[in-house]
């Protein structure tokens, strides 16, 4: 397994799940783009963590594909069709385990692209979807406040009100994408609001947030594309670290 090639990832773009991140480098990011990136080999574990999210994702949104009110990209297994739309099976031959691609979204002029997690339509509206598998580790990460005083992971767990900020950057600027899609004649209606599916991994447990799009949380994100879509296009001139401007910070300064 480890032996295997990674999953290619498009380097030439900036990726929503990167900059929503709060040490995100503007500077690491052009180095990123221009040079290509500085790869870390990927252990067993980490390995095995990546795969259980790909299952977790594929788990909903099987559910969903199978209700018949997922819209994005689909694949068939069976004869090799690919097509756009709601879909529960393949319009060509009729095979049910087709699998979705998601939603591409992008900004060719801020050089952002990347994939949503699910995109229902029903008879309530639509949405976004955004999985998102919980583990002790995820709220050290995202939110450590959750574990002071010596909370276990489970009380920790219980304590979860909201979805954490760096999962509502990204979802916000999902939606923020989708309105500039429709504006240029894309998509005809696209989702305002976005759900966040929690799922526990130690049991299972699930929690479910809705968040409704808000300009204000998106626009430091737009700046800081713009600043690096401009250094990569015209200037050829990294910008200063995002982290710190004076000395740089561990994402850029393995580039020099």
């Amino acid at each position: 397994m480890l032996a295997q090639d990674a999953k290619p990832r498009d380097y030439s773009a900036i990726h929503p799940s990167d900059i929503c991140k709060s040490d995100f480098c503007a500077r690491a990011s052009y180095y990123t783009i221009t040079q290509g990136p500085k790869l870390e080999k990927v252990g067993f574990r980490l390995q095995n963590i990546f795969d259980e999210g790909h299952y977790i994702h594929a788990k909903w949104q099987n559910r969903l594909r199978d209700m018949g009110v997922l819209f994005g990209k689909w694949f068939c297994p069976s004869c090799q069709s690919k097509w756009e739309g709601v879909g529960s099976e393949c319009p060509a031959c009729s095979y049910k385990a087709i699998e979705y691609r998601e939603v591409s979204v992008f900004d060719e002029a801020l050089m952002i692209m990347g994939h949503t997690d699910g995109w229902v339509i029903d008879d309530l509206g639509q949405v976004l979807i955004e999985v998102k598998s919980v583990g002790i580790g995820t709220i050290r990460m995202e939110e450590p406040s959750l574990l002071y005083n010596g909370a276990t992971f489970d009380e920790a767990w219980n304590q979860i009100r909201r979805p954490f900020s760096t999962h509502i950057r990204q979802g916000q600027l999902y939606l923020e994408l989708l309105r500039r899609m429709k504006e240029l004649g894309i998509f005809d209606e696209v989702p305002t609001e976005i759900v966040f599916i929690y799922e526990k991994k130690s049991d299972q447990s699930i929690k479910e947030f809705t968040v409704r799009a808000n300009p204000d949380i998106v626009k430091p994100m737009l700046d800081k594309a713009f600043d690096i879509q401009r250094a990569v296009r015209e200037t050829h001139v990294a910008p200063d670290c995002s982290i710190d401007p004076i000395n740089g910070c561990k994402s850029c300064k393995a580039f020099e």
